[in-house]
């Protein structure tokens, strides 16, 4: 049964465009049996999964779009990345090794990535992206005997006046993730940031058809502009360095390009997503919008994030008797202090289904590998459950309302170890089922006996905010 559920972060074009470089670069088939559609469907094989669990390697699609109409998707955040040109020039080199390595990675196809070896403008690369996904914008596809289409929207209205009841339709939000996007970090072809190309490049995104609602930052690497966080681990860790700018905060062309996206001349701010950003740039972030927007609150979003359980950067405390030691301790999560600040703020923390951020080594070993379906199944979604109470209860010690801001913001096609046994957006409605029986065993339990009054509620309340209602109400207030 199709269940509706937001994703606030997803990949659904890496793939498939990355495979049209074998023949029509750029190019979104209308055939969805074509590897460069983006409706084309690459379910898991159970070898697919076996070398999951083993190497971490996700080669399958995740966020095609006929897996997100199987998953019953309703509105999904696209995220523009622009391949980072260090994923694909790493210590092994841009020779063969080193292409092997880069396509295991990310399986984009060698011809993909050797287009992102030689080029020097990711800005063009970013503009390819954003025409994949308008060639088929409305275009009607087949799944399970029904239409379907998605369709991309600038607006809350826009949701709500194109929904057909013969058409099934996934709306189709624009964010980015990297602001190198705007053309910078390209110190390895010798060029260095141009400001005013790059605020030129952030009015020209603006200008396009279709709203940009939200961006990151930065990514995984340098772009001259936001310190990153440590995002990479295991052997791509070794493989490929992230230390230049890593944990620094907002460079002098930082600052510039902040002002520049959320500046809402003509209803066209940009809010910001803080995903991938340095503690220190985060921290930074904070401290300018308290000093420059003093009488405007403007949401904070986390579209892909996971707790690190931990009060503060400052304050390494533990407070979750429950979850004591489950999470990743990792400061690319995030602390208990900015929970609440994206909380007061009317904000969004999506959490991301990625084991390497969203459970601790010692919680990761108690899923296992040998496990029941059942078992696992239960294990695996618990560590979700684990995010979302956290939040809660972290927000309750601190008289907020505790299931306002927690919301799906999956990651998939993003280069994640997924969950074992929701591989894909289609496996959305047995995590839902799944979801609520965490959310009723735990209303049930005298876990829930600390709850304020106004913070007792339902399993099934719980979940639909989760799934769906955090999100869409949001966008009725801020898009």
């Amino acid at each position: 049964m199709e269940i509706p559920f937001i994703d606030l972060h997803t990949h659904p074009a890496l793939k498939p465009l990355g495979k049209s470089f074998n023949s029509n670069p750029g190019e979104n088939s209308a055939n969805k049996n074509r590897t460069n559609s983006i409706w084309h469907y690459d379910a898991p094989t159970t070898l697919d999964k076996i070398a999951n669990i083993t190497t971490t390697l996700t080669k399958f699609r995740q966020a095609d779009f006929t897996s997100l109409a199987k998953g019953g998707a309703d509105v999904i955040f696209v995220s523009l990345c622009g391949l980072e040109k260090s994923f694909v020039m790493n210590k092994l080199g841009t020779g063969l090794p080193g292409d092997v390595v880069a396509n295991l990675v990310t399986g984009l196809g060698k011809k993909r990535i050797d287009h992102v070896q030689i080029m020097d403008d990711y800005f063009t690369d970013l503009q390819m992206e954003y025409d994949f996904y308008k060639q088929l914008d409305g275009h009607k596809v087949r799944v399970d005997g029904k239409w379907n289409r998605y369709k991309i929207v600038s607006s809350f209205n826009e949701i709500e006046e194109n929904r057909d009841p013969d058409v099934k339709t996934i709306f189709i939000i624009l964010s980015i993730e990297g602001t190198h996007v705007f053309n910078t970090g390209l110190k390895m072809m010798g060029k260095t940031a141009d400001p005013k190309e790059v605020l030129s490049n952030v009015d020209k995104v603006k200008k396009w058809d279709h709203r940009l609602f939200f961006a990151g930052l930065t990514h995984h690497f340098d772009n001259e502009m936001v310190g990153h966080a440590q995002s990479l681990k295991g052997v791509v860790r070794k493989i490929i360095d992230q230390s230049e700018n890593l944990d620094e905060g907002f460079s002098d062309l930082g600052w510039k390009l902040l002002e520049k996206l959320l500046d809402n001349k003509n209803g066209k701010r940009v809010l910001i997503d803080l995903k991938h950003m340095s503690v220190k740039a985060r921290n930074e972030y904070y401290d300018y919008l308290e000093k420059n927007f003093k009488d405007e609150t403007i949401p904070l979003i986390a579209s892909h994030g996971a707790v690190n359980g931990f009060r503060s950067h400052r304050e390494l405390v533990e407070d979750d008797l429950f979850n004591y030691g489950k999470f990743q301790p990792d400061d690319i999560n995030f602390y208990d202090d900015e929970l609440l600040r994206i909380a007061k703020s009317g904000g969004l923390f999506g959490i991301q289904f990625d084991e390497r951020r969203v459970g601790s080594e010692m919680e990761l070993k108690k899923t296992g590998t040998n496990l029941n379906r059942r078992r696992m199944l239960f294990k695996q979604s618990k560590m979700i459950w684990n995010q979302i109470q956290h939040v809660a209860e972290v927000l309750n010690r601190h008289d907020q309302f505790a299931w306002g801001i927690q919301c799906i913001g999956t990651d998939n096609d993003g280069m994640i170890n997924p969950l074992n046994g929701f591989w894909t957006a289609e496996d959305m409605p047995l995590f839902d089922s799944y979801l609520e029986k965490h959310a009723y065993n735990f209303i049930a339990s005298n876990q829930s006996d600390s709850l304020k009054p106004y913070n007792k509620t339902t399993a099934a309340e719980i979940v639909q905010r989760f799934m769906h209602s955090n999100a869409y109400d949001f966008l009725k207030k801020n898009f």
